[in-house]
């Protein structure tokens, strides 16, 4: 049985993009134009105090609250629940409220379960994270630098922020922006807004690095009873 192009169009709507990353533990970046502005940091002097938060974690966990607008619907959908990532390639997303699904990516394949459609999607880890989406800064298999320019974009409430634009026409990310703790130099949220206009939040809270976590935390069993459904090939 495999899934439609046209479904996993709506499937990737509903995935907890963005992208992207509060937490990141796998967050390995170096921002090109530094950029001043009074009373905060270079842009660069930022990038350096994250990398080095990153790139001394393993692995974290942490709660999230998802918001996804889909505007050809018009509508909005939300979810919220726990995250857990573990380099290199590794995550396991348990939302349980408002928008349900299971998402779990062991380094060679990604499921995605949703129970109200009692179905699995299986694809390809490295379908799912090529270099230039936003996930793939989670995982580990990306670098902000190499596929995004990237510039501040403002401070509030213990936060940076940074905008980052894809250096080539992406499918997934039209433009992505981050919020960077002021004090931790963890990555608090995340907003992407894709070319359609689509936009998927995050927020990460109580955030947890280094714990050791079981590699069998990140192996999906299949429910009982619930269809499994192969994506379509990359073109």
């Amino acid at each position: 049985m495999r899934i439609s192009s046209a479904a996993l169009a709506a499937l990737r709507l509903r995935l907890p993009k963005a992208a992207v990353a509060a937490a990141s533990a796998l967050v390995l970046f170096v921002a090109r134009a530094p950029m001043t502005f009074a009373g905060t940091p270079k842009v660069d002097e930022i990038v350096r105090k994250v990398q080095q938060r990153y790139d001394a974690t393993k692995d974290f966990t942490a709660d999230v609250s998802q918001e996804a607008t889909i505007t050809s619907l018009n509508k909005t959908v939300t979810a919220s629940g726990t995250v857990a990532f573990k380099k290199p390639g590794k995550m396991r997303w348990e939302l349980t409220q408002g928008d349900p699904q299971t998402v779990v990516a062991d380094g060679t394949t990604m499921w995605v379960y949703r129970p109200q459609d009692n179905q699995v999607v299986k694809l390809p880890f490295q379908q799912a994270f090529h270099s230039n989406t936003p996930l793939s800064f989670l995982s580990g298999v990306g670098r902000i630098a190499d596929d995004f320019s990237v510039t501040f974009d403002g401070e509030s409430d213990g936060l940076y922020h940074l905008l980052l634009v894809p250096r080539q026409q992406s499918s997934d990310v039209g433009k992505l922006r981050l919020s960077v703790g002021t004090d931790s130099y963890d990555i608090r949220g995340a907003e992407v807004t894709d070319p359609l206009g689509n936009v998927s939040r995050l927020k990460f809270d109580k955030i947890q690095r280094n714990l050791d976590l079981n590699d069998q935390r990140f192996v999906f069993e299949v429910p009982p009873g619930v269809d499994v459904v192969t994506a379509p090939a990359a073109p």
